[in-house]
């Protein structure tokens, strides 16, 4: 069953200025999300008339800066593998609202949380990522409604001092799982089990009705920065994963 170590943070690279994408690789992002005035406002003509109307509906700067920030470098993270210009990207979304590019093949996935986004790339791959910043939440609840009955178990079998990264371990796995999927809310998430304890590697351990389908999935926890969980979940076995940085002002 595919499984991967967690990374380390020095895996982050500023990419070089030529390389290509090949089917056998996975290349992964990492935005910092707080930049100056002026950034946002060079960045965001990248936008569709769509995405400023949302953005314009956030009622904290901080957060209408933040999408602005993710959903822009997502244009210029894609129209750099496209070679075009971020604006003329054009989306559209599945019947489950997973967005996908209308006229390539990329596949692709964004999450952010707190200071930090993670921008997943593929090519016909399906492909899920999520990122959550570390915080105190109701555990025992959140899990009992959210995770597996064997999910369950393995968290509270955790120390206490354990549990909390367990959690936010299981969380963003299963999540990563179900976006790679495209399915949206139409696939339960006590209907496959991940791996949870800390220092143990990222598994996909079962899924159902056929617990074989796990065979066909990559799952691997990503280092992002202190006081964050995240993960990657990528259909295929023996992927090669790239770990990339990405400087805001090249999608200007």
């Amino acid at each position: 069953m595919p499984s991967v170590n967690r990374m380390q943070t020095d895996a982050w690279l500023i990419p070089p200025e030529d390389f290509e994408l090949q089917p056998h690789q996975a290349d992964v992002w990492r935005v910092f999300l707080p930049v100056r005035f002026d950034s946002i406002h060079s960045i965001v003509s990248a936008l569709s008339e769509e995405e400023r109307g949302r953005a314009a509906k956030f009622h904290f700067e901080k957060d209408r800066s933040r999408y602005i920030v993710s959903h822009a470098s997502l244009r210029g993270i894609l129209a750099r593998y496209l070679q075009r210009a971020p604006e003329e990207l054009s989306f559209s979304v599945n019947e489950y609202g997973k967005p996908f590019l209308a006229d390539h093949e990329l596949e692709f996935n964004l999450s952010h949380s707190g200071d930090y986004a993670l921008i997943a790339v593929t090519r016909e791959r399906n492909v899920g990522v999520d990122v959550e910043q570390i915080r105190e939440v109701e555990i025992e609840e959140l899990a009992r409604r959210n995770f597996s009955p064997r999910e369950v178990s393995a968290l509270i079998a955790l120390s206490p001092e354990r549990r909390l990264n367990g959690f936010f371990n299981c969380w963003t796995r299963k999540e990563a799982y179900i976006k790679a999927q495209g399915l949206g809310l139409s696939l339960p998430l006590d209907s496959f089990d991940v791996s949870l304890a800390p220092n143990e590697p990222a598994i996909l351990r079962a899924t159902l009705p056929d617990a074989m389908d796990a065979v066909w999935w990559s799952l691997r926890s990503l280092e992002v920065a202190s006081n964050y969980a995240a993960a990657l979940a990528v259909k295929g076995d023996g992927m090669e994963i790239r770990f990339w940085d990405w400087e805001i002002n090249r999608s200007g």
